[in-house]
């Protein structure tokens, strides 16, 4: 009965060009494959709508009782709260008002959410809290090492690559983060706290996680940190981005691209 509600419920093929490698395939290929490996990463622009588009495709297309999504969106603590509200137990009006929705949430996150809520599916709640994401931005490791939510916790750093591109991009933006009390390297260590943190949340889970690009593509950043090799990727190209067949497992352009 479940998978009957699914497949009535699947979002249209939104437009498009998926390449894999060198090669273009079929929105029924990829969700084919996809449905082959326990993790699916899909990276976004947050504000990019077409992203958006294809993100509900994919999870209406996986999601089953096995499968659930993990949404960099919401922070571990809000885990509670957010099963609360797919319980029904609360409101959405209710549940918003305390789990510190991104502001962009109604419009693109909220149909995956509701997708799950209405067909009985799990969601989990993947980032790291904010507060602890800026304590090690401002002191490093170091300022979270007797907090206990992360005794244990493992945080793999040896992509050089991955490095490269945060510390290049943080330096892309330099004038917007005039008079931060920031060092880069210490930005590069939050980063790999909630690339860890979001890897921990998926400990052995079959899933679509939603998250940003830089989190996933190049098999880097929350890939890291996983031990299962069971994953592919997806990345959703922003306008005017360049393509490099390396990116993601698969990779979907705008028709105009």
């Amino acid at each position: 009965m479940v998978l009957f509600m699914v497949l009535c419920a699947i979002t249209p093929v939104p437009g498009g060009v998926i390449h894999s490698g060198t090669d273009v395939v079929t929105a029924d290929e990829m969700i084919e494959t996809l449905n082959g490996v326990d993790i699916v990463f899909v990276g976004e622009k947050h504000d990019d709508i077409f992203a958006h588009q294809w993100e509900l495709f994919i999870w209406e297309s996986l999601a089953s009782e096995e499968r659930v999504l993990a949404l960099e969106m919401f922070e571990t603590d809000v885990q509670p709260l957010l099963d609360t509200f797919l319980a029904g137990e609360i409101t959405e009006e209710e549940f918003l008002a305390e789990s510190r929705p991104w502001g962009n949430y109604l419009t693109d996150y909220a149909p995956m959410v509701n997708f799950a809520k209405e067909n009985g599916f799990r969601v989990i709640a993947a980032n790291v809290q904010r507060m602890y994401a800026a304590m090690v931005a401002r002191g490093g490791f170091a300022a979270v090492k007797e907090e206990p939510d992360f005794e244990g916790l493992s945080i793999d750093s040896s992509n050089v690559l991955y490095k490269e591109m945060f510390l290049a991009t943080m330096d892309a933006i330099g004038d917007q983060m005039h008079g931060m009390p920031v060092a880069p390297e210490n930005l590069y260590r939050a980063q790999l706290l909630k690339d860890a943190v979001m890897a921990r949340s998926i400990f052995n889970e079959k899933v679509v996680f939603i998250c940003g690009s830089f989190h996933s593509d190049y098999h880097s950043g929350i890939p890291d940190q996983i031990s299962s090799d069971l994953y592919l990727t997806v990345t959703v190209l922003g306008e005017g981005e360049e393509y490099f067949p390396d990116m993601a497992d698969f990779v979907i352009f705008r028709q105009d691209q």
